[in-house]
């Protein structure tokens, strides 16, 4: 019993132990276990990096930035470390154990410090050698290295640190030191060994643009090999530079003299040689004959000096490969005197573009005729043409100069070789230029023709405004003479209205008056009755010939104000003769029309029931007008005796009155048609279409 009672109470024991152990690494699983090594630090995804993962670090300090930000190392890499608030009492050699979490950084993380511990001080971190490429790819990024090369200048950066450039190999490295320029031992020119940090730019996508190194003070920089004396120097010739076995790699300086011709403000000189080139080594027998190589060399000043063309200067650079030809970076002018001003160089426009006047002063013997210039970056660029070839001119002034496109100059200026391109294993000149050293190196030689393409579009522009001018002003005329012309009609067409009128009155109804009076006379006597009846007929028709005539004569005169279409075709029952056949109105509104159409379709009318009166012995008339959408309808129809259309509406001697409709009709734009037959009536409809 006792023994079961010890074996369930060991159970029970072992219960709990292994219950805490589950639970003991459940939760060690889910805080993590802390990054103890720089390398896995290093090389945490950016997304890991921002999880806030716990770190235990120990590793060596290698570089203090500010209070706020350090450097560490230990065996497998470096990192960064930040501070808050910031600690002022780390040095470089320090031995820190560091505890905080991880951040993201602007290229690789590193650790946000919440506790940092100093176990004790050492030496530095180990420096591994690093040349460009491991710096340029972030190899040994935050790491202690030491790079070696050649000093090529030494510049304040700000007014506590200094910038040392330095030459490895065939690239240039910025070297930020801690320390001011004034203590700073001689570095141009010799070889450097530099124990640094390696850092660099790094652009908003976390990449890096370029690498420098952190230097802490001038005890990193350690001179390997001395400068040489720039007196000890060799005088050099330019043609001489940069070849094969001339000097190791990287190339000290060079030392050449010769004349200047031409010297800008931004540090850039051209100067010819002085110092002929040793002979070619080898020329095949057969070889033709070719230019010798220009002895002109482009410098670039690492400060500008005030030279003037035609000084002897004596300067010493760095040699480089810039462009076509070999050039001297970061030079120093070591020496000057006056001496003769340089005669250019006069070459035809093929010798200019094949590279063998690189830097020389030239003169064109080619005129060019200028196309275009506008402002460039420094001053102006120029647009020529010569001989069809086109070609590029540089002038470095802040005025424009006083030229005008189409004129032609001859050019003198610097040659520059722009660019090359491989023919087998020669590398040929593919583009030049002309640097001018002022605005007359451009000798105008005809001025531009005064019909230049600018001027012409202008003048056409304004011919085309004057001729656009001249048309709305024809128009315009037209028109006045349009609007003339209508009244002139208008009042030829009163004048004429009313001069027939007269005659009407004056004439032909005096007659019918006098000729009504003496048929009144008549009837007064004795007479027989069939004379009676003979006269008193022949009396109705003159009073109604009277009528007919006096309303003719209204009709004429009335033409200032034409009543309207309706109204006027209700007047003609009112005009209708006692012993007439019924006349019925069949009237419907209509739109609004001009008064001589108004006329001619009354007058249209009164014509058709005329004729109905005279020939159709209809016993009923009717006189219909209405509108559609798109015609106006006017109809005359009668219960007569009808006709033969085809004939009778086509003109018969001494019957006018279908003539008439017609010419009514198509003077106002409208279709007639006669519908009839014998014995059936007849029926005339006109078709006016609004549009008309």
């Amino acid at each position: 019993m006792t023994k079961d009672r010890r074996l369930s109470a060991a159970w029970v024991v072992w219960r709990c132990v292994i219950f805490s152990s589950f639970l003991i690494l459940v939760s060690s699983f889910a805080a993590g276990a802390p990054l103890t090594r720089a390398i896995d630090i290093r090389m945490l995804p950016y997304e890991r990096s921002l999880e806030k993962l716990p770190v235990d670090l120990t590793a060596t300090i290698g570089f203090v930035e500010s209070g706020g930000t350090a450097f560490v190392q230990d065996s497998t890499a470096g990192t960064h470390l930040h501070f808050k608030p910031a600690r002022n009492d780390l040095r470089v050699g320090d031995h820190v154990r560091i505890q905080g979490t991880t951040t993201a950084g602007l290229y690789l993380p590193g650790v946000d410090v919440v506790h940092l511990q100093i176990i004790g001080h050492e030496a530095p971190p180990l420096a591994v050698h690093a040349n460009y490429d491991d710096l340029a790819t972030g190899r040994f990024h935050y790491q202690r290295v030491i790079v070696e090369g050649l000093g090529r200048t030494l510049t304040p950066l700000d007014e506590n640190r200094s910038l040392l450039r330095l030459a490895i190999g065939s690239r240039v490295l910025e070297v930020r030191i801690d320390a001011p320029l004034e203590t700073a031992p001689a570095l141009i020119d010799a070889r450097l060994r530099i124990t640094a940090l390696a850092a660099g730019g790094i652009n908003d996508r976390r990449q890096l643009v370029f690498p420098y190194i952190r230097v802490t003070d001038w005890n990193d920089v350690e001179i390997a090999k001395a400068a040489p004396a720039l007196a000890a120097l060799p005088i050099t010739s330019v043609v001489t530079l940069l070849q094969f076995g001339a000097a190791d790699e990287p190339h000290h300086r060079a030392r050449i003299r010769g004349t200047v011709l031409a010297a800008y403000p931004d540090g850039r000189v051209f100067l010819r040689d002085a110092t002929p080139p040793p002979p070619p080594r080898e020329a095949p027998k057969d070889a033709l004959s070719k230019p010798p190589q220009s002895p002109s060399i482009a410098i670039r000043l690492t400060t500008p000096v005030n030279l003037t063309p035609g000084q002897r200067a004596e300067i010493v650079g760095f040699p480089i490969m810039a462009g076509f030809s070999a050039s001297l970076a970061d030079a120093l002018v070591l020496a000057t005197e006056p001496d003769e001003s340089p005669a250019a160089a006069v070459v035809a426009l093929k010798e200019f573009q094949d590279g063998s006047h690189d830097a020389d002063l030239i003169h064109l013997t080619t005129p060019a005729v200028l196309n275009d210039f506008f402002r460039s970056a420094d001053g102006f660029e120029f647009r020529l043409t010569s001989q069809g070839t086109p070609l590029r001119a540089f002038l470095v002034q802040s005025s424009p100069p006083e030229l005008e496109i189409g004129t032609s100059v001859e050019l003198t200026g610097i040659c520059l070789v722009e660019s090359s391109k491989d023919k087998g294993f020669r590398s040929e000149a593919e583009r030049a230029s002309l640097l001018l050293r002022s605005e007359s190196d451009l000798r105008v030689i005809h001025s531009a023709p005064w019909w230049t393409t600018e001027r012409l579009v202008i003048a056409s522009s304004i011919l085309a405004g004057i001729v656009l001018l001249a048309f709305i002003w024809i128009a315009a005329q037209r028109r006045q003479i349009g609007v003339l012309s209508s009244r002139i009609m208008q009042q030829a067409t009163l004048n004429e209205r009313q001069r027939i009128a007269r005659e009407f009155h004056d004439t032909l109804e005096q007659e019918l008056t006098g000729l009504s009076l003496r048929l009144d006379a008549a009837t007064t006597r004795p007479l027989e009755d069939k004379a009676r009846t003979l006269i008193e007929t022949s009396r109705s028709l003159v009073s109604r010939i009277q009528s007919e005539a006096r309303n003719l004569v209204a009709d004429l005169r009335d033409t200032e104000q034409p009543p309207e279409l309706i109204t006027a075709l209700r007047e003609i029952l009112t005009r209708m003769p006692s012993n007439a056949p019924a006349l019925k109105l069949d009237l419907h509104a209509i739109p609004a029309i001009p008064g001589p159409v108004s006329h001619h379709l009354r007058m249209i009318a009164q014509e058709s029931i005329t004729n109905a009166l005279k020939h159709a012995q209809a016993t009923e008339i009717t006189l219909h007008l209405s509108a559609t959408a798109d015609a106006i309808i006017l109809r005359v129809t009668d219960n007569g005796q009808g006709f033969a259309p085809a004939a009778a509406t086509t003109g018969q001697p001494g019957h006018f009155g279908c003539m008439g409709i017609r010419e009514r009709a198509r003077k106002i734009g409208a279709e007639v048609s006669w519908h009839s037959g014998v014995g059936k009536g007849s029926r005339v409809t006109i078709v006016l279409p609004l549009d008309q």
